[in-house]
């Protein structure tokens, strides 16, 4: 580490620079807001400099000495204006005055004008060659040096604290938009330009009345990669050790005008999931983004694992993204994805039981192996028939199998238990949707869409021990071993609908018309049986197991949506009535609920200036329980826990607010991101617990005890010299009221996290950053915990000898319980990459697990628990790895 500060500050002192910053406007004093200004340099070996102005006009420019530069500002409809600066030059402020061109122009053609960024009402545009060295390898790379863009561990994001929620490469969406499987696998040396989109939509004609709060990103090619084979393919094994390591990965991409192929391919046993929960989530949608999305019931977990918390992971996958247009009219787009995956993990904890009179303490060993198959086929149609209409079609069938084997050895102060647990789970379901979008005028547009999707999903498991166990909660008998089947089977079909009529009144005054039902109807069985060693069977379902419930629900409902805007203030007030109608059917017993409940609802947006906005966001929610929350039998769930649902549960009330503000300013080199958000409901169902030792029965109960969520997050980053300092801190209070053995107990769940994090930002120089988190969590309800956790992390990337880069880095993590008792857990990765620039082949040498640490330590609680645990990861991983660019 002082290696790093050594060369930071021997590189600092050696660099001499020089700023100049001053004011543009036109030649009556008006600020020129977001003005560009480019320093060419006159000479070798310097790299051109640029500035955007901020909406006061004001700029600087950080120069280097001994250099002399071309200082051009231009601006639409403004004569531009040049400064030579000679070398040394004194010159440290300078005011450039722009003269109109007296010229109303419909369409302006600039011709090798550079401008790095390039900020409009709702996008923003980098110029990729502004910010990389040439040494980036993917698109990740790439982002992670954008002003006010960040990319996360798991592929994800955000642009100035938003996420990003469509990725599209040439403005078509990139498997499905997620971003993990675009941001580590599209090569870096085919990006041009990177374009960031608010409030998108696709339809263009609707975009200014959808209000739409998507954030896409879409990646502009270079002009040699948008008829041309690109991508890469790489393989790798270990040179060390015997654990068999292996990986082969491919990214290979054909773009042209009217066709578009990408496919993606890994197989490895390092631990590397090739795309996130998230990506998965847009994958598993299959839904119109008009319509809110039902929750799915296919386990799809198992596939976007991407951690090394694991003893073992084998993973393949293979990925096929295509779109073409038929006709001028047609397009046609689609993706599959096959994924199959082998974990096996083991973890180790000590529970310690609260309000307890039999069990104080569980210590309690987990192996788990899991094989999981996926396949997801997805086909989109687009069709135009002329400019004002736009139609969708889109279909989606996904299957998988999820095959898992846990043996878990419980050990309390009473008693001591081996049990083994066999599942298996078939999915299949089929989703489509289909949107008509119609502009009829200036004034007046439609929108339409129909959603359907079914699923079935069949979990069925098998418990083994040779102890009888959940004593009082299951019945029973006595054998020499204990074999308890389970099967669950859960059919849901969804159809949502929706018609809404946009009326431009005028410039300020907007009004939308909505009608629309969504229904749901679910079968929901679940089957109980022991299977004794005398080849009888005790049927659990003589005793209060087994499920049987059709349930049906039905939302209609109609909206009307005022937007009006008032100067730099935009406001859309709404109100929606809902009929709700909620039946069910099960066990002799029809359960029925008829509801008519008003829905308020309120955005705002103030928008200070391009670069900075205030946005504050209110509804009040109904909820209904789902069907097995519903279900008024029995249901084994886990080898210590027993659930009962509620067959006359009603629905949960909460009012949600949210307020956000964001502030890009390149003048200063500072930007600011910060939300608030409040939860509160006021109707609850929250599950009633009753504890015997380790063993646990629940059952929901809707009371009018309120949840209050409070939760802040923020970022402010600054540009000092060459260097980037962030501050950033997610806080969050949690209130709510818990019953555990008939007392009730009010329970607070706070987090605080703050951190620093301190980056160079040179393209001439090392990227180095450095980030210290410390987190305080506390629990007060039948107990009182705290905890504090310390997290240091740090990166680096050396380029030398041209053509070599070494990358390393490191994470540092010590937990700290209520008694000041601590658990530490650090690992590091490293390589090293030859690439000799014009060669298609890549060498690395590199280490995951450097210090080849056997387990990860951490701390959690619960409403009656607390736990310490301990999680065995992979080995070193010591490989070699050869890569060829197309």
């Amino acid at each position: 580490m002082k290696f790093f500060f050594i060369l930071l500050f021997s590189q600092f002192i050696l660099s001499q620079s020089k700023n100049i910053s001053g004011l543009v406007s036109d030649d009556n004093g008006k600020p020129l807001e977001y003005s560009n200004i480019i320093a060419k340099p006159l000479q070798e070996k310097a790299s051109l400099k640029f500035a955007i102005a901020d909406y006061k006009g004001l700029y600087r420019l950080e120069l280097e000495s001994n250099v002399k530069y071309e200082i051009t500002v231009s601006y639409i409809g403004y004569i531009k204006e040049v400064l030579i600066l000679e070398p040394n030059s004194k010159i440290t402020t300078h005011d450039f005055k722009l003269k109109s061109t007296g010229e109303v122009l419909k369409e302006i053609v600039i011709k090798h004008e550079y401008k790095p960024i390039v900020i409009k009402k709702d996008t923003l545009t980098y110029d990729v060659k502004a910010f990389s060295n040439g040494n980036e390898r993917k698109m990740k790379e790439i982002l992670e040096k954008l002003p006010g863009i960040e990319v996360d561990k798991k592929g994800n994001v955000t642009v100035q604290g938003k996420k990003v929620t469509r990725m599209m490469v040439e403005g078509k969406s990139f498997f499905g938009g997620g971003s993990k499987l675009a941001v580590e696998n599209i090569p870096a040396d085919a990006l041009d330009k990177i374009e960031v989109i608010d409030h998108f939509n696709e339809v263009g004609f609707m975009k200014q009345v959808s209000d739409s709060d998507d954030l896409a990103m879409n990646v502009k090619l270079k002009e040699n990669k948008k008829k041309f084979v690109f991508g890469d393919v790489e393989t790798g094994a270990e040179i060390a050790n015997d654990n068999g390591f292996h990986l082969a990965h491919a990214g290979l991409f054909y773009y042209a005008p009217k066709t578009n192929i990408s496919f993606i391919g890994d197989i490895n046993n390092i631990g590397k999931s090739t795309f996130a929960f998230e990506d998965l989530m847009r994958f598993d949608g299959g839904s119109s983004s008009f319509l809110s999305n039902r929750k799915s019931l296919t386990n799809l977990f198992l596939f976007t694992n991407d951690n090394n918390d694991v003893v073992e992971n084998k993973s393949q996958f293979g990925a096929l993204n295509f779109s073409f247009d038929t006709s001028p009219k047609l397009s046609i787009s689609g993706f599959g994805i096959f994924s199959k995956v082998f974990m096996q993990s083991k973890i180790e904890s000590e529970n310690d039981y609260l309000q307890n009179s039999l069990v104080s303490f569980e210590n309690k060993l987990q192996d788990n192996n899991s094989k999981s198959l996926l396949g997801i086929g997805n086909i989109k149609l687009d069709y135009s028939p002329n400019k004002k209409e736009k139609w969708y079609y889109n279909s989606q069938f996904q299957s998988s199998a999820n095959d898992i084997d846990n043996i878990i050895n419980s050990i309390t102060n009473v008693n001591s238990n081996t049990f083994e647990t066999i599942s298996k789970a078939d999915n299949v379901s089929v989703k489509q949707f289909m949107e008509w979008h119609k502009s009829y005028n200036e004034h007046h547009t439609t929108t339409f869409v129909v959603n359907q999707a079914y699923e079935k999903n069949t979990p069925q498991n098998r418990w083994l021990t040779n102890q009888s166990f959940l004593t009082g909660l299951i019945p029973l008998q006595n054998d020499i071993i204990y074999t308890i089947d389970q099967i669950k089977r859960v059919k849901s079909n969804n159809v949502d609908a929706l018609f809404k009529h946009y009326w431009i009144i005028n410039n300020f005054n907007h009004l939308y018309t909505n009608i629309g039902n969504n229904y749901i109807n679910s079968n929901f069985e679940t089957s109980e049986k022991q299977l004794l060693t005398n080849g009888t069977i005790n049927n659990f379902g003589n005793n209060g197991f087994g499920n049987n419930v059709k349930y049906q629900l039905n939302d209609t409902y109609i909206g009307l949506e005022y937007k009006f805007k008032i100067g730099k203030w935009t406001n859309k007030p709404g109100v929606y009535l809902h009929w709700y109608n909620l039946s069910t059917k099960q066990n002799q017993l029809d359960y029925t609920i008829s509801k008519t409940l008003l829905q308020p609802q309120f955005n705002s947006e103030f928008e200070f200036n391009k670069s900075e906005s205030l946005n504050f966001n209110y509804k009040l929610s109904n909820t209904f329980p789902e069907v097995s929350q519903m279900a008024n039998q029995f249901t084994l769930q886990t080898y210590n826990s027993v659930f009962k649902g509620n067959a006359l549960l009603e629905n949960e009330q909460y009012h949600a607010a949210n307020l956000r503000y964001s502030k890009m300013n390149m003048y200063r080199g500072i930007v600011w991101n910060a939300t608030a958000s409040f939860n509160k409901k006021v109707k609850t169902t929250r599950n009633e617990i009753q504890l015997s030792g380790i063993n646990q029965f629940s059952t929901p109960i809707l009371t009018d005890n309120p949840e209050t969520n409070w939760r802040f997050m923020g970022s402010v980053s600054k540009k000092i010299y060459r260097f980037n300092l962030k501050l950033n801190s997610n806080l969050s209070w949690f209130n709510y009221l818990q019953s555990v053995n008939n007392v009730a107990t009010s329970n607070d769940r706070n987090n605080q996290n703050i951190g620093l994090t301190f980056k160079t930002a040179y393209k001439k120089w090392p990227d180095i950053s450095i980030g210290y988190n410390k987190g305080f969590s506390q629990f007060n309800g039948l107990t009182k915990s705290n905890y504090q956790s310390d997290e240091l992390t740090s990166e680096g990337e050396f380029t030398f000898k041209k053509y070599f880069t070494f990358r390393i880095d490191y994470e540092n993590i010590k937990n700290t319980d209520n008694f000041n008792q601590t658990n530490f857990y650090d690992i590091a990765n490293t390589s090293l990459r030859y690439h000799k620039k014009n060669s298609p082949f890549g060498f690395e040498l590199f280490v995951n697990n450097l210090f080849d640490n056997k387990v990860k330590n951490d701390y959690s609680f619960s409403d009656f628990m607390i736990t310490e645990r301990r999680t065995f990861v992979l080995p070193r991983v010591f490989m070699f790895s050869v890569s060829y660019k197309l």
